[in-house]
């Protein structure tokens, strides 16, 4: 599709972390935008606007969203979470096999892994964004 800009779907993310501080109009905008995937002419039409004012206002909630994102990094710390979170599971998924690999595996190391197990799935639970 030559001429269709494409969508940053990272903004998607962003707007999950700091929508609540957007102007309730830029929230709309950008949310039917990105996450409803409208374009410029099925939101102007929705809030009675012209297409380009659909699209200053996409770019000032964009910038709003990238300046909140610099001084806070929220977005950039989530995601870094969520990785080291799968790392730790995959972590523990490899004691857990080299254990039950032995001769006499040791029942400690496999209790103790139910506990990381489940402390990995408590912290992901509560990395889930939920606005500022």
């Amino acid at each position: 599709m030559a001429g269709k800009p494409q969508k940053n779907l990272a903004y998607s993310v962003l707007l999950d972390f700091y929508g609540p501080v957007l102007t309730e109009k830029q929230r709309a905008i950008l949310t039917e935008y990105y996450d409803e995937d409208l374009s410029l002419a099925e939101i102007a039409e929705n809030f009675g606007i012209t297409r380009q004012g659909v699209r200053d206002a996409i770019k000032h909630g964009e910038a709003a969203l990238d300046e909140l994102e610099a001084q806070l990094g929220n977005a950039r710390r989530h995601a870094q979470m969520q990785e080291d979170l799968a790392r730790l599971h995959q972590l523990v998924m490899e004691i857990r096999c080299c254990n039950s690999g032995l001769f006499n595996p040791v029942p400690r190391i496999r209790t103790d892994t139910d506990e990381m197990l489940k402390i990995i799935e408590r912290l992901d639970a509560q990395e889930e964004p939920d606005g500022v």
